[in-house]
């Protein structure tokens, strides 16, 4: 079953994510177009600022998800009542936080914008991203037990078919009125809408929540999440300033301009990482219920195959962006001007690389509800990727903002996640993660170097070019690495995992 349920995941997620994919670079062509590169700078910047602020919500959602893991294995409906109505009450809560604090930040945000970029009603533009914030807060919670039962494909089907609907509606408001208060309007109604259905959606599938709802969950229970989410807020600390603040620190030393120029790239990234997010997060809950129901000696096998997944897709995506980057923005936008120097170009997609490596050790993490043990290495992750973003950017501009995320990412995160995963997961040295994690990068190095050397043989702009360029990125390194690892056990695994096993239990 568990494996049921991941491969349906996985489908449901990258099917609809891909199509989605489509409409929303058909929105991002015509925004370009209509309004320009100064609206999609405020956009990135507006986006970044909420996404701290967001810093309120503690990290509760990831703790009270592994909360559920076991009692839905073991069909405890009333302690799954119970966890529910904490989770509505803090996110009620949490809500009203984020609202407050953005509305107190409101004289602030135009300390983070270098230049005027002379657009109307900036500030109307700013309330509208925290409405549109906050309200998320007041449904979204349900959609938690779907995910936790491993049926994140529902989730996935209303949420990417919502979009559909706005990307469409949105690209006619653009063609039509070129009013980007209008498009957000937009906006906010289908997050409405996504949410509101979810929580629907919710509660017919599990009908007994209001049955339970005013259930008590135990004292060792209430303490055991209160410590999840004590360390779940210091990751979210870490994650949040690692990944929230580069756009803020662009406009700050760059301008506006710059942070339109970056958007295009971070939307590219943004994608892929979201495709390989439904991937890996299709498993989570899968993982979460192998955790509470199997041994960890399976757990170990399991993790091999998906950590050596994590690597083959990671190092063809990095290769792709580093060789297909530029020629796809001139080819997308029909403006050199969007373009970045090549060793800019080429850090965004190091950066890309080392933080999808940790994607494996991460999903096991989270599913095995080990928050607590590498909760003090998000803060430090955090100030040393500020102060070496500052330090930098100062220096050497843009690409000393990326460094920074290196920097960060290399002396912290690298070696806590996996030691923590080995040590209190698997009980297991890590030493073997360590020779795999070397091997695997100076691999993609190499197929990196020989692919983009196959590409700089053609010409760097044309959709003829682009086209082959686009080939050469997926055979050399796909042919490699089917060459290299077709029999070894990881592998093998994973041809077999997307064939539906006999056994129900997984």
């Amino acid at each position: 079953m568990r494996s049921k349920n991941s491969i349906k995941n996985i489908i449901v997620n990258v099917g609809s994510q891909l199509f989605s994919i489509l409409l929303s670079f058909l929105c991002r062509t015509i925004f370009i177009r209509t309004l320009g590169e100064a609206y999609l700078g405020i956009s990135g910047l507006f986006s970044n600022i909420l996404t701290l602020l967001s810093l309120a919500e503690l990290g509760v959602g990831t703790a009270i998800i592994f909360s559920m893991y076991k009692p839905l294995a073991q069909n405890d409906r009333k302690k799954i009542g119970a966890l529910m109505a904490l989770y509505r009450r803090a996110y009620h809560t949490i809500g009203l936080i984020v609202g407050i604090a953005g509305l107190a930040f409101t004289p602030f945000y135009p300390l983070f914008i270098k230049n005027d970029p002379g657009i109307p009603d900036l500030t109307v533009i700013y309330l509208l991203y925290i409405f549109n914030t906050v309200i998320t807060y007041f449904f979204s919670y349900k959609q938690s037990i779907i995910m936790a039962d491993q049926k994140n494909y529902i989730c996935t089907l209303y949420q990417y078919g919502f979009c559909i609907l706005q990307n469409i509606l949105q690209i006619a408001i653009l063609f039509q009125t070129r009013n980007f208060i209008l498009y957000l309007c937009v906006q906010i109604l289908f997050s409405f809408f996504t949410n509101f259905f979810l929580a629907r959606k919710a509660d017919k599938m599990y009908p007994y929540l209001k049955q339970y709802e005013k259930e008590k969950l135990s004292k060792s229970d209430k303490s055991s999440i209160i410590k999840n989410i004590r360390a779940m807020f210091m990751h979210r600390i870490g994650s949040t300033v690692v990944n929230g603040t580069d756009i803020l620190l662009i406009s700050r030393f760059s301008g506006i301009v710059s942070v339109g120029i970056y958007s295009n790239y971070y939307l590219i990234t943004t994608t892929l990482r979201g495709l390989t997010s439904q991937i890996f997060g299709g498993i989570t809950a899968s993982v979460g219920n192998l955790g509470a129901l199997e041994d960890r000696k399976k757990s170990y096998d399991i993790y091999l195959s998906i950590n050596f997944a994590c690597f083959w897709i990671f190092s063809f995506c990095s290769i792709s962006l580093f060789c297909l980057f530029n020629p796809f923005i001139t080819l997308w936008t029909r403006r050199e001007n969007l373009l970045f120097a090549l060793p800019i170009v080429f850090v965004i997609s190091l950066n890309f690389f080392v933080t999808g490596m940790r994607q494996a050790t991460l999903t096991f993490r989270d599913a095995f509800g080990l928050f607590w043990y590498d909760r003090y290495k998000a803060v430090l992750e955090a100030a040393v990727n500020l102060i070496f973003s500052i330090i930098l950017a100062q220096r050497y501009g843009i690409i000393g903002v990326f460094i920074g995320t290196f920097i960060s990412t290399m002396t912290i995160d690298f070696w806590v996640e996996p030691l923590v995963l080995f040590r209190h997961g698997f009980h297991r040295p890590v030493r073997t993660y360590f020779a795999r994690y070397l091997y695997y990068s100076v691999l993609t190095g190499l197929v990196g170097y020989f692919t983009y050397l196959c590409c700089s043989l053609l010409p760097d702009a044309g959709f003829s070019a682009f086209a082959v360029k686009g080939v050469i990125c997926l055979l050399v390194p796909n042919t490699v690495y089917l060459v290299l690892f077709w029999n070894t056990r990881e592998f093998q695994y994973l041809k077999g995992f997307v064939h539906f096993p006999k056994s129900g239990k997984e």
